[in-house]
């Protein structure tokens, strides 16, 4: 089966994509990451997403202060894997990220695996 995902970053054929790049997860392009608005990341490792999630959330204020927990290891160690990432801004970054959460859903038939509960 082919991938989903397109260069950009973005699922292919959706009607819900996220809006972004794919920059590299690395603390040189994290520092460039919105540090005063909220929205929606998506984090990958390789082609394959790990992680959608959305800021800010009970303990984060920004989607650079989120990004800069999971390079530290700080939402645990499966997030440490990404290799790159996306952001889009949004005035309801948690409606967004469900959006995006239900989205991968219906395509996969579950969550991406970092979001998984153990």
């Amino acid at each position: 089966m082919a991938s989903t995902l397109r260069h950009d970053g973005c699922f292919a054929g959706s009607a819900m994509p996220l809006r972004s790049p794919k920059w590299p997860f690395t603390p040189a392009a994290v520092e460039y990451s919105p540090d005063e608005w909220g929205g929606v990341y998506v984090l990958w490792r390789g082609e394959a997403i790990l992680f959608i999630g959305s800021a800010p959330d009970d303990t984060r204020t920004s989607i650079k202060a989120d990004l800069v927990a999971h390079l530290r290891g700080e939402r645990g160690s499966c997030t440490q894997e990404a290799t790159h990432y996306g952001w889009e801004l949004s005035q309801d970054p948690k409606g967004r990220e469900l959006e995006l959460l239900r989205e991968y859903v219906q395509r996969h038939h579950s969550y991406p695996r970092c979001n998984q509960r153990s």
